[in-house]
């Protein structure tokens, strides 16, 4: 950073002053209800600022999703050692729910109803691909094969998001670790205990 010129760096603070607005105001509104000017305006910028930056709205909200998903590989990725055990797998856990809880504008945003389809879709596969990884990284690979890695990081995706989403568009109540433990044992455990934990007769499946 020290390298850049004075231009590059008033470039990248007027870039991120407009990613900055652009979260407070989309999660104030709503995506559908915030225009580009309402973003500009947020970031003391111009029309045609905006446009040396970003093509258009959703093009930036894809910069801010695309952050989002870095800034929590960085959390996650302390407790993914090639060798992890179960206790770091369930650390990992219990750090994406503690992120979604600190950034709930930026997780509604970046996996909730508040983007367009094409959004969504894409910050689905980016954390499907993420779980991809992670089971393929080195000291996985050799014990489970590509299919086997797609099917369960589809999976976990899926069910990521809904029970996320679920949690923090409501206020139920549950904290980040208990949310971790919930997950954690439905992964590790299976559908039968989480159905028993229920009061379900499993007998009579």
């Amino acid at each position: 950073m020290t390298d850049l010129t004075r231009h590059e760096r008033r470039k990248l603070d007027t870039r991120r002053r407009l990613l900055e607005a652009a979260r407070q105001v989309i999660a104030a509104r709503g995506y559908e209800a915030t225009g580009v000017l309402d973003i500009t305006e947020a970031a003391d910028v111009s029309k045609g600022t905006f446009y040396l930056h970003f093509k258009d709205k959703e093009d930036l909200t894809r910069v801010l999703i695309h952050e989002g998903f870095e800034e929590l590989r960085q959390r996650v990725d302390p407790y993914l050692t090639a060798n992890r055990t179960l206790g770091q797998i369930k650390e990992a856990i219990r750090a994406v729910f503690h992120y979604s809880a600190e950034n709930r504008d930026l997780f509604r945003l970046m996996l909730g109803h508040q983007a367009s389809a094409e959004l969504n879709l894409m910050a689905i596969n980016y954390y499907a691909e993420f779980v991809e990884h992670l089971l393929r990284q080195e000291g996985t690979a050799g014990r489970t094969s590509a299919l086997q890695s797609e099917l369960v990081a589809q999976f976990v995706a899926g069910a990521g998001v809904r029970l996320g989403l679920w949690w923090i568009e409501d206020d139920h109540g549950l904290s980040p670790d208990e949310m971790a433990d919930f997950l954690f044992q439905f992964l590790t455990e299976g559908m039968s205990n989480v159905i028993s934990v229920a009061g379900l007769d499993t007998g009579t499946l």
